[in-house]
């Protein structure tokens, strides 16, 4: 994982409009973001993602990678892609495959199990999959509903044939419906978050948060029945980090305790595809999800788009 190294605080806010750290924590549960620096970019946090595995685990070889997938909605270009750039970057064989994909904050789990297709199929044996997003670099900061929303990052993690899947109940899902689009002075705003004419981010919360409760819990009950397991046999939750009072009213609707749900956005604010990895790598590293456990991964975004699993760590 890795996360630039400048910090945005909610007393940063405070003197730029009107807003307070009580107001933005009890709303959103955010204390600070990482951001990025005028001229850093997807493709460096990537990089500092990358970096930062093969400093935990020097035994991985890149060059034994069959394919690259990243998940990001802000790529440094449209063209050359960024999982192309990485593949340069590092050296790796021309053989590579590489692959953007853009499923907002069910970009991670998406690349999970797409590069589980990938080993299953037999094309593969070593899958990359990560996701980057500088979000930030898309923010009005004059817009106090949606800048005070999000943070920078990347997340990545290596996935490789196994004797025994450990990685169960795949599953996605999609709602062009949900995505409706909503018009504010003159412009074409997405529900969930998406480019309008001034090419800022923009988010309405609101609806964003009625959807999910709506939605994602019958995608967590899907992903459960084709795991072959029930709630109950789960040790972690980690949805997206999009906002603390949703994902409290999310393990509500489900009936999952939030003290075993990990969650990423106090610190990080919403990284949207990043969020997943950022909640559960620390949690991994300082002994909080153990050999063996079991982790539900749930991520839902712009589309509105869904991507889920289990994995057995």
């Amino acid at each position: 994982m890795y996360v630039p190294p400048r910090v945005l605080t909610n007393a940063d806010f405070e003197s730029m409009f009107e807003t307070s750290d009580e107001w933005i924590v009890q709303r959103t549960g955010i204390r600070e973001r990482h951001v990025v620096a005028e001229h850093e970019y997807s493709s460096d946090l990537a990089i500092g993602a990358i970096d930062d595995l093969l400093e935990h685990h020097p035994d991985v070889d890149l060059r034994a990678v069959d394919y690259l997938i990243v998940a990001s909605t802000t790529p440094d270009y449209e063209y050359p892609s960024l999982s192309a750039m990485l593949q340069l970057y590092y050296g790796l064989p021309k053989s590579v495959g590489a692959l953007d994909i853009s499923t907002a904050c069910a970009g991670f789990a998406y690349g999970i199990n797409l590069a589980c297709g990938l080993i299953a199929s037999g094309e593969c044996d070593r899958v990359l999959a990560m996701a980057a997003d500088a979000l930030t670099r898309s923010v009005d900061y004059t817009d106090r509903s949606t800048a005070v929303l999000f943070g920078d990052g990347a997340g990545v993690a290596l996935i490789e044939r196994s004797e025994r899947p450990q990685i169960l109940g795949m599953s996605h899902g999609s709602d062009g419906g949900g995505g409706k689009f909503l018009y504010r002075t003159g412009t074409r705003t997405e529900i969930n978050g998406t480019i309008d004419e001034s090419r800022l981010l923009r988010q309405n919360g609101r609806e964003v948060y009625r959807w999910v409760l709506e939605n994602v819990p019958a995608d967590i009950e899907r992903i459960l029945q084709r795991a072959g397991m029930t709630l109950e046999q789960i040790d972690w939750f980690v949805p997206h980090s999009a906002n603390e009072r949703m994902i409290e009213a999310l393990c509500k609707r489900i009936g999952f305790p939030i003290e075993r749900t990990l969650l990423s956005v106090t610190q990080y604010g919403n990284t949207s595809a990043v969020s997943i990895p950022l909640a559960l790598i620390p949690a991994m590293r300082d002994g909080r999800v153990k050999s063996g456990q079991r982790v539900l991964i749930m991520g839902f975004g712009g589309g509105l788009v869904t991507a889920g699993n289990v994995v057995v760590i």
